[in-house]
């Protein structure tokens, strides 16, 4: 449901061999990351790769989590990028909503009515002045990430945010098996992207066994956000549709998340079945076979 892009990088968004310790990672995949993000925010077709953009600045406060514990800033530069991409935020709020609409409206009759219904979103003009106020705050931020320095070097330095947010995870997992509110699982897809993000920057320790895990964490985080979508698609029904149309599609609409909450939830189970020292002691055993090599 959710709108997907394909863009051409130069460095890739994961540990390399040649980085000589985390804040050469850091460093080089956040200056990456950022420098594309501000000129994509001033290019011609800038409105219409926000999707692009608000994921530049995901992967980069991933890969800040990671090295949270061993990161000074990690406060202050999470809250800029967090700061930055809100002010971007409406500007994709409208398509995304029409893609869910489009994505349901087979099974769920009210939401073509919807979506006939629904106006033209925002932020369709380049020159919008969001865009601008976000290429200059990310372009500050990036200029910033060129003197971003982690305490200590090796697994050490990983290990920390790997096993905290991987921890996050599992208790926010189950909250929301205790209590399935789309507040609840909306809280839980945060931290397993999270885990996504660092699934993804490790991969190189072991490919074979890392991106299978990755293509699972990623699954369930699109089942996730696509639970999310729909829940922001009831709140706006009202608006657009008559009552008895908007409590129509409210309960075809918990139809379907019902079924995105068993997927997840099994897909969570096993995902986050082990503690998170014995996640973190396992892969920091493959991180030294790696580097051995």
């Amino acid at each position: 449901m959710r709108p997907s892009s394909q863009t051409d990088r130069t460095m890739p968004y994961h540990l390399q061999a040649d980085d000589t310790d985390a804040t050469a990672m850091l460093r080089r995949i956040a200056t990456e990351e950022l420098s594309f993000a501000a000129e994509i925010a001033r290019s011609p077709d800038g409105a219409a790769r926000i999707h692009e953009l608000r994921k530049a600045t995901k992967k980069t406060r991933g890969l800040l989590r990671l090295v949270a514990p061993r990161f000074e800033g990690f406060a202050e530069e999470n809250a800029a990028l967090r700061e930055a991409a809100a002010g971007i935020a409406h500007l994709r709020d409208a398509e995304v909503m029409r893609a869910t609409l489009k994505g349901i409206a087979p099974v769920a009759t009210e939401a073509g009515l919807m979506l006939e219904r629904l106006s033209g979103g925002v932020g369709t003009d380049p020159s919008h002045d969001a865009l601008e106020t976000f290429a200059l705050d990310i372009a500050a931020i990036r200029d910033r990430a060129a003197e971003w320095t982690v305490i200590g070097k090796g697994w050490k330095v990983l290990a920390p945010g790997l096993t905290k947010s991987f921890a996050q995870a599992q208790a926010r997992m189950a909250r929301a098996q205790r209590d399935p509110t789309d507040e609840a699982l909306h809280a839980w897809r945060s931290r397993a992207k999270h885990h996504w993000y660092h699934t993804r920057l490790l991969a190189p320790i072991w490919p074979e066994m890392m991106l299978g895990h990755a293509q699972i964490v990623d699954t369930l985080g699109e089942l996730l956000g696509q639970h999310h979508d729909l829940a922001v698609l009831v709140e706006a029904a009202p608006t657009h549709l008559p009552h008895h149309a908007a409590k129509a599609l409210h309960r075809q609409i918990r139809q379907i998340q019902k079924t995105q909450e068993a997927e997840a939830f099994r897909l969570g189970s096993r995902l986050f079945a082990e503690p998170p020292e014995a996640l973190a002691d396992r892969w920091g055993r493959w991180f030294k076979l790696w580097r051995a090599e």
